[in-house]
């Protein structure tokens, strides 16, 4: 991975724009308006209704629990979607990825990869974990180029595991 990370710092450069800050009790109504949105619940595969108490409960839980690394994307100081490692499992060295980009404005712009990156730099660097993992539904082709160009590969599919209306 260290390849990966040093082939992109000039890429990263062109993006400090973009900012990972701890995911606080502030941005739970933001979250929430998000997670409403059938554009965003939908592709992540959201099932059950989420209220800004829910919320809320689940950023409170995600601070303190060690196999959650919760994060807000900031873009030019507004939150603008979010990324977290869970699952993090310090006897494999792994952890799972999810990342998704709530404000419209902020897709096609460069925002999701940057944020990917500092979220994989602070995995391997920092956690150091020695494998990160995602689910990705097969349809979301957009998704799927930037983890290959990331350097992710493809391990397997598992049929049936998530539902797109």
């Amino acid at each position: 991975m260290s390849a990966l990370l040093q082939l992109n710092d000039k890429f990263m450069n062109q993006r400090t724009y973009v900012s990972l800050c701890k995911l606080d009790l502030k941005h739970a109504e933001k979250m929430l308006t998000w997670m409403t949105d059938p554009r965003v619940r939908d592709n992540i595969g959201l099932h059950r209704q989420v209220t800004l108490e829910s919320t809320r409960e689940w950023i409170a839980r995600a601070q303190v629990d060690p196999m959650f690394s919760a994060w807000a994307i900031e873009f030019e100081s507004n939150h603008v979607g979010n990324v977290v490692l869970d699952r993090i499992d310090e006897y494999l060295g792994s952890a799972r990825l999810s990342i998704y980009l709530g404000e419209v404005l902020a897709r096609g712009s460069g925002v999701g990869s940057a944020a990917m990156f500092k979220i994989l730099q602070h995995g391997f660097e920092t956690l150091h974990l020695y494998k990160i993992w995602l689910n990705v539904h097969e349809r979301n082709a957009t998704a799927i180029a930037l983890y290959k160009k990331l350097g992710f590969v493809s391990e397997g599919a598992l049929r049936g595991e998530f539902f797109l209306k």
